[in-house]
């Protein structure tokens, strides 16, 4: 996926194998949606070689799920840009859910897994208390801007101080210049990480949007 994905789990006899199990699958979903490898299903999707159709379950999966958040989100989050499809702002939070899936499994309990930044806990910290999720300043790199005290939670933050302005209103098909950093914070990671781009991409208004939904808080950083 082009990013650091780190594993801290506090569940010593789980350990070997639930990590092993947890990364292999998040090569799998790598393999299977990156957009960078030509021989994954999205690029052969994209290329005319693959019908969507015949492309697998967990493919229809992720489909239905974007179809599914495009409508919650009236659109601002969009898979599909000029007939290509890319799943990718949905794909990190639903290959997190499946890593944490795999871990649940094998009776973990207290983990901590962070995908660029991104993150999904369960449980505490090796001193038993709640995990510290630190939403990065966006100008003053070396600091933090707050702390989230989590457990059992998910933090998913969209922001352009990394990549620039890669984040666009599909209605317009401008770029998204309102935020700088938005962090939605809640109990599913898929639905959290797509949150974020898409209130991202709302500006002004996706404060609104977030404080409508149930069980879910924003907080943004404005330039």
């Amino acid at each position: 996926m082009g990013m650091p994905i780190t594993i801290d789990l506090r569940d010593q006899a789980t350990s070997d194998p639930a990590l092993d199990e947890a990364f292999a699958e998040l090569i799998r979903v790598d393999e299977l949606f990156s957009p960078f490898l030509p021989d994954s299903a999205v690029s052969r999707m994209n290329a005319g070689l693959l019908d969507a159709r015949d492309a697998g379950g967990l493919v229809a999966e992720v489909i239905r799920l974007c179809r599914h958040y495009a409508a919650l989100t009236d659109g601002y989050f969009a898979a599909w840009s000029a007939d290509r499809f890319d799943p990718s702002g949905l794909v990190k939070g639903w290959a997190m859910a499946r890593a944490c899936a795999v871990l649940d499994a094998h009776g973990a309990r207290n983990y901590f897994l962070d995908a660029a930044g991104d993150v999904r806990t369960r449980g505490h910290n090796g001193r038993g208390a709640p995990w510290r999720v630190g939403i990065r300043h966006p100008v003053q790199r070396e600091k933090v801007a707050r702390v989230v005290l989590a457990h059992d939670l998910a933090v998913a933050t969209s922001g352009t101080y990394e990549k620039g302005r890669h984040i666009y209103n599909p209605h317009s098909g401008l770029p998204a210049t309102s935020w700088i950093s938005f962090t939605v914070v809640g109990p599913d990671i898929v639905a959290a990480d797509v949150y974020a781009t898409a209130a991202f991409a709302m500006g002004p208004r996706g404060l609104d949007f977030i404080e409508g939904l149930s069980d879910y808080e924003g907080y943004a950083i404005d330039p």
